[in-house]
């Protein structure tokens, strides 16, 4: 039986067509319902036992039928809206569709590949419909269509349920703090541990609800490069938009001023939760290490000054409304809301959040991680295989997921029939491999501590290297000092064994240079590979001697050349000088230069472009001095331009160009050379 009795009367005996392709797919489905979306009809699929069973299937499928001689990106749509609808989203699989189509196909692959959301798999009724196709036609190619697809591998934050496992507790628990409770929460743990993912969540368990939730990053330049007034108007900004798209009469945001930003932000939140059916307002602010003082990157220093305003101002607005608006910060570093003071000033968010620590996986959430995942992906695993990655790997959700992928990649899961089985061994044949790949998010893991815990780092390489005499005699004056280590997971709840194998193997063989690498660099900076090259401070430095002598003599000849033509008078002379002057950011009009002030004085403040700018202006007095070789002089002081001291004053120089510099250094010396006075 293809389809159920209760399908073809209520849908498909009216619909011929769809009827002769439903009953194609009871090698491996009954259709158990039928009904048309929009322009595409669509199925439900119940899954035999034996499909159930290899493809670890336990809900009905998702069938498409486009009758389109062309698909295009509104089949994806479709999908999506079906599935989200309340009558399907909890009876179809989340991640397996299947799309039948009555086009020739060759737009299906690039359209289905832009996807990631969806493991879509496309059948020609054609091919369905083929007598010879085969009894393992429908099976092999969702067999096909699953093994080239790297489950395991999936490294950004998980924007869907459909990989999520094993943090629904703490979605659950910072709801109910947010909306019940109405306080604010604080989120940390080490890089890759699954942060983002429940931000994410966070934010869809609200979607359909009267709170809004909306996600800051504050790694985004739009965020961290900002000043403090400016952030609050984009975060009002977005939840006015956010409300104009279900509600009417909500009124743009104007600006905010330094002096004004606190007050209408507190107004506009109190406003918006009396006046508009909103229950709840909750801000998420990501990657809070960005705008925190003494932690931010370089590019972000101002928030050293900008950071109290700022959460003044968001302090005063959960008190003003009464816990209606609240806020979750997340990140590696929890100083934003552990340190009492910042520069003596009491800091408004302290203690006002209670810092959580994601936890690492369980046992059991890392079977219903790699199980799940692994039927899907043609795996079966022995059962000792999930404390096995729990233990070695810490139960951290990434590094769990690369060594799945990296074995994942060593099986054969094309068979249509059965799941390969994957024991332990396959983990330990495949330790170098793992390792290797392993490398970058170990470095990723261990970064934050060079930067913000030196300290706690060097006692993690001190372990690793199994100094215990040393760090014995440490710990007894010093006991806190591992208290962050034990709160990011990174040693066993009680005592010194790595909870991450490979953490201790990179230490021991890596830890010392590593951070010798890493130590001279703040976050914000470019990677130590992308820094550029350091100069020879020698050669530039005799460049700068010789380039300053030439701006001597080049002030000198400028001062004698107009001083003498106009009679030595300054008005004229500041005239004259004033013309050759080009306009600058940091210079708008170049006669405010003059402003009180004499030629000479003046002159002496020129760099080698501005004196080169009021020569070529004058050429019809200066042209002579220089062999009437316009074209030569302008060379010549390009070249020594090389030595420039504005905004590239260490770039480094290459032996060409500091011969040409010598080159065009003798030339202009000799020709200064003439003018009177100046030898």
């Amino acid at each position: 039986m293809a389809i159920k009795n209760e399908a073809d009367d209520a849908y498909f005996s009216r619909c011929p067509r769809e009827r002769v392709l439903a009953q194609t797919l009871d090698e491996a489905f009954n259709i158990t319902f039928g009904a048309r979306h929009t322009q595409y009809a669509f199925w439900l699929a119940a899954p035999h036992d034996h499909t159930k069973e290899r493809f670890g299937l336990s809900h009905e499928v998702l069938v498409m039928y486009s009758t389109h001689a062309k698909n295009d990106a509104r089949i994806l749509t479709a999908i999506d809206n079906i599935a989200s609808t309340p009558a399907y989203k909890h009876r179809i699989e989340k991640l397996l569709v299947l799309l039948i189509h009555e086009s020739s196909g060759e737009e299906l692959p690039p359209l289905l590949h832009k996807q990631v959301d969806w493991m879509i798999v496309p059948f020609s009724a054609t091919g369905l419909l083929n007598p010879q196709r085969g009894s393992f036609y429908i099976r092999g190619a969702i067999s096909r269509q699953l093994s080239s697809v790297d489950l395991f591998g999936v490294s950004s934050p998980l924007k869907s349920d459909k990989h999520f496992f094993g943090r629904e507790n703490i979605v659950q628990d910072i709801l109910a703090r947010s909306i019940t409770g109405r306080e604010n929460t604080g989120l940390f743990g080490l890089r890759k541990t699954g942060k983002t993912s429940v931000l994410y969540a966070l934010r869809r368990r609200l979607s359909d609800s009267k709170v809004i939730a909306e996600y800051f990053d504050c790694q985004n330049p739009g965020v961290h490069s900002i000043r403090w007034w400016q952030v609050l108007h984009n975060i009002a900004v977005r939840i006015i938009d956010r409300l104009k798209a279900t509600r009417k009469g909500v009124s743009e945001v104007s600006e905010f001023t330094q002096q004004n930003a606190g007050t209408k932000f507190s107004s506009l939140m109190q406003s918006l939760l009396n006046h508009y059916d909103v229950e709840n307002i909750i801000v998420i602010l990501d990657e809070i290490e960005w705008i925190t003082p003494k932690v931010s990157g370089r590019l972000s220093t101002h928030w050293d000054v900008d950071f109290v305003p700022f959460w003044q101002a968001i302090r005063a607005t959960h008190q003003e409304t009464e816990g209606g608006f609240t806020f979750v910060v997340s990140g590696v570093n929890p100083s934003c809301v552990e340190t009492p003071h910042f520069d003596n000033i009491s800091n408004p968010i302290f203690q006002l959040a209670a810092p959580r620590y994601l936890p690492p996986m369980s046992a059991a959430t890392v079977r219903e991680l790699v199980r799940t995942v692994g039927q899907y992906s043609g795996l079966e695993f022995e059962e000792e295989v999930y404390p096995y990655l729990q233990s070695t790997y810490g139960g951290h959700p990434y590094l769990i997921r690369v060594a799945c992928s990296e074995v994942w990649q060593g099986c054969d899961t094309g068979n249509p029939e059965k799941k390969e089985t994957v024991s332990i061994k396959h983990y330990i044949r495949a330790r170098d491999t793992i390792r290797v790949r392993m490398t970058k998010p170990i470095k990723d893991i261990l970064l934050p501590l060079i930067w913000w815990y030196p300290e706690e780092y060097d006692l993690l390489h001190i372990l690793a290297t199994g100094d215990g005499v040393f760090l014995d005699e440490y710990l007894r004056t010093k006991p806190e000092s591992m208290a962050q280590i034990y709160r990011y997971g990174v040693l066993k709840e009680g005592s010194r064994e790595f909870a991450i194998q490979g953490l201790s193997e990179f230490l021991i063989e890596n830890g010392k240079e590593y951070k010798e690498e890493i130590s001279p660099f703040f976050r914000g900076d470019m990677p130590p590979e992308l820094l550029p090259e350091i100069p020879d401070i020698e050669t530039l430095g005799n460049l700068f001697k010789k380039r300053t002598e030439l701006e001597i003599k080049l002030r000198k000849a400028i001062a004698l050349y107009f001083g003498v033509k106009f009679n030595w008078d300054d008005n004229q002379v500041a005239n004259v000088i004033i013309a050759g002057l080009h306009k600058r950011a940091d210079r708008p009009e170049p006669k405010e230069l003059f402003v009180g002030r004499a030629p000479n004085l003046v002159l002496n403040e020129l760099f080698t472009k501005d004196l080169k700018d009021i020569i070529l202006h004058n050429w019809d007095s200066f042209g002579q001095l220089f062999g009437n070789s316009k074209t030569r002089f302008e060379m010549n002081m390009d070249a020594i331009n090389v030595a420039r001291r504005v905004d590239a004053h260490t770039k480094p120089i290459t032996p060409e160009k500091a011969q040409a510099f010598e080159n065009s250094y003798n030339w202009m010396l000799s020709h200064l050379a003439h003018v009177p006075d100046l030898r």
